[in-house]
């Protein structure tokens, strides 16, 4: 009931902007903020940012599909909703700072009970630990129930690094186990799950001498086997009688919780790309497209592997045949530095098109084309056959998949020359 209210609050506040230009900065930050949860998959925090979404269709006047503005789905995906507290020695440490606990980490909490584990620590070195990869480490180390593994990868080359993590992540399906980087913590969500702990921390935290040195974690993780979830849809009719689509996309959903105080906000990736969706949505309702049908899609399960936009590929509730282009919107809080057209390369006379009207409007300094890539919603279309391109802005915030990706961080440089450049691409389409 709570969510809810705090749903109807937010609507309410925004709907005066609304009816008459989307607030793309309030939207932006209210997607950011606590109550959404990350808009991940603790508390209901995907589901909170879809009603949320429906209702701002409903104020910009955007119609829903015959269907209704939701399509649901589910998947598994393992989460950390709770207890997420981790001492080394006397150091309380913070959750996203100084540590996160790998998507498929189990916890610290039996079948009966969820207390914490006091672990005694052992370091080994990267290099020792790929030396000893065939072999029964813990047996080898003569290591105990109580103990606890820490492999230091933070001072090697890219590929030896990747190779050290694919050893550990083998390691941490029968141990206990602690990855020790100096690289800042990128973030994930898995739909499968260890029944060990699997953390990783940062390496200066083991700088001074840790003979005898013990972590204590108490940490809950719940796996959950059906998430139910929700793809958000809303309709533009042509002013003339439709000869096919135009699908702009973005995903809504972010990476969640790790613990009840630590949430991963999604500023940039993806609350900035839906606010372009709507701002983009709310140009086109005001005068349509003469020739094309307008659908706007806010996929859910972007994070745990395109698991929406799949979904709608497979489960389609309009003509995929009939889409003409299909403009995914992601990570659109920056543009100092210019976009990325993902497929650039493959339909060449859309980029052309789109470097021509850059040209003309000066949105961005440069628009850069890369070739196809399985790194959005756009994908599984393109495998279709639709013509797709994947937009993202690039800029000084350098901020991904981590605590730091805050409304805060934005400088929504370009936002407004860019919805103006794309609804021009759309419409010479």
């Amino acid at each position: 009931m709570k969510q809810l209210s705090f749903i109807f609050f937010i609507a309410i506040s925004l709907s005066i902007s609304a009816q008459s230009k989307f607030d793309y900065k309030q939207f932006t930050k209210t997607m950011c903020t606590p109550e959404f949860h990350g808009r991940g998959y603790v508390n209901g925090g995907d589901s909170i940012a879809a009603q949320f979404i429906a209702r701002q269709f409903n104020l910009l006047s955007i119609d829903s599909l015959a269907s209704g503005y939701f399509q649901s789905f589910s998947f598994p995906v393992n989460t950390f909703p709770d207890t997420c507290s981790v001492f080394l020695g006397e150091n309380k440490l913070t959750p996203g700072k100084d540590f996160i606990a790998a998507p498929i980490s189990g916890g610290s909490c039996g079948d009966m009970q969820c207390t914490a584990k006091s672990l005694k620590v052992h370091f080994i070195s990267g290099k020792n630990f790929i030396e000893m990869k065939g072999l029964n480490m813990s047996d080898q180390l003569h290591l105990k129930t109580e103990d606890i593994l820490v492999v230091d990868n933070s001072i090697y080359s890219s590929d030896s690094s990747r190779e050290i993590n694919y050893y550990i992540g083998k390691y941490a399906t029968k141990n206990n186990v602690i990855e020790a980087v100096s690289k800042k913590f990128t973030w994930s969500v898995s739909p499968i799950k260890n029944e060990y702990v699997y953390l990783q921390m940062k390496a200066s935290l083991f700088e001074n001498n840790i003979k005898g040195l013990k972590v204590k974690i108490h940490l809950h993780h719940k796996y959950v086997a059906a998430h139910l979830t929700n793809n958000v849809l809303g309709f533009i009719p042509s002013r003339k009688k439709a000869k096919g689509t135009v699908m702009l996309t973005a995903h809504y959903d972010h990476l969640g919780r790790l613990g009840s105080e630590t949430y991963f906000p999604g500023g940039n990736d993806n609350a900035s790309g839906v606010a372009m969706m709507l701002q983009l949505g709310g140009l086109i309702k005001r005068t349509p497209l003469k020739k094309y049908n307008t659908v706007l899609v806010a996929f859910a399960g972007e994070e745990i592997g395109l698991l929406g936009s799949k979904y709608l590929s497979e489960n389609p509730l309009f003509e995929l045949d009939k889409v003409r282009f299909l403009l995914n919107l992601d990570i659109m809080g920056s543009g100092e530095e210019g976009i990325t057209a993902v497929n650039g390369r493959v339909f060449k006379k859309e980029y052309r098109k789109l470097q021509k009207l850059n040209k003309r409007i000066k949105a961005v300094p440069v628009v850069k084309a890369r070739g196809k890539a399985a790194n959005s919603d756009h994908y599984f279309f393109t495998e279709k056959g639709i013509a797709s391109f994947f937009v993202y802005t690039m800029g000084a915030n350098k901020n991904y998949h981590d605590v730091y990706d805050t409304y805060e961080a934005l400088s929504f440089e370009s936002f407004e020359k860019l919805s103006l450049l794309f609804n021009k691409f759309i419409r010479k389409l």
